[in-house]
């Protein structure tokens, strides 16, 4: 029996500049329900995992991306690689769109993110 699924999206944010991003796993469960993200300013970034937390209700949220599903079992990993991916205030334009695609080269790497051809399509859409 395959184990239960969550989806993996980007939630894209009005924001002045650049527009904000985040991972948001949209788990059926509010509790399970995390928006992964970037707070703070040019070279001041900083991560929070924000649990408990629908990107849906925003009222910044302009867009959601689904990009895959996970193993539901894969939660607490994928929040375990977001605080262990660097986050690279020594470089100028470095923003939270760098930091997202960093984070899933490696959920990819680790096997939590299946490179399909549908993720890569998906992908290559948000860039």
């Amino acid at each position: 029996m395959a184990h239960p699924t969550v989806p993996l999206k980007i939630a894209i944010y009005q924001n002045p500049g650049i527009k904000h991003w985040s991972l948001f796993i949209d788990a059926a469960e509010t509790g399970e329900k995390t928006i992964i993200h970037l707070l703070g300013a040019r070279h001041k970034y900083f991560i929070e995992v924000r649990a408990r937390s629908d990107a849906n209700i925003s009222n910044s949220l302009i867009e959601l991306c689904s990009l895959c599903e996970i193993d539901a079992s894969n939660i607490e990993t994928v929040k375990g690689i977001a605080y262990e991916t660097p986050i690279r205030n020594d470089i100028s334009d470095y923003s939270c769109q760098d930091f997202n695609l960093e984070v899933l080269d490696k959920l990819e790497q680790n096997g939590i993110i299946v490179d399909t051809a549908d993720y890569r399509g998906k992908e290559r859409k948000n860039h």
